[in-house]
């Protein structure tokens, strides 16, 4: 894994986001948090060099899909994402595959994820998935 650990978490939820964000926070990551499409899409273009994202599917300006197409046409280091939802997903567009941590999940199974993902980080430009099947209901431990 890299030595930065700087997470933009986009999540409409604020019961779910400070959760997440108290559980990445206790892991020592740096978290940004974004709660819709747009506000993420501005996020990383101001800052650049998130490690990860970890975006929810659903949004309240559209799903999550509008920001991995456009994190595969930027430039630069690709950006691996963890896509989480609790509902059924559309298959993904394209040559990649989707993968996803499907909700409800705890602390262990979203770090477990988290961790592998950044250790799958490609050089090719292309947006990374982490798949975990569904796990036990949500807790904080």
């Amino acid at each position: 894994m890299t030595s930065a650990k700087n997470i933009l978490l986009v999540e409409a939820d604020h019961m779910i986001e400070g959760w997440l964000c108290q559980t990445l926070r206790a892991e020592a990551f740096n978290v940004s948090v974004a709660r819709s499409l747009q506000e993420a899409s501005m996020r990383l273009a101001a800052k650049p060099g998130f490690t990860a994202v970890i975006c929810d599917y659903f949004l309240p300006d559209g799903t999550c899909l509008e920001l991995l197409t456009g994190l595969r046409c930027r430039p630069g280091t690709p950006v691996p994402v963890l896509l989480t939802s609790g509902s059924c997903i559309p298959p993904w567009p394209g040559d990649v595959g989707l993968e996803l941590l499907a909700r409800p999940f705890n602390a262990a199974r979203l770090l477990t994820a988290l961790n592998r993902l950044l250790e799958l980080q490609p050089t090719d430009g292309s947006v990374v998935f982490a798949h975990s099947p569904p796990a036990a209901p949500l807790d904080a431990g």
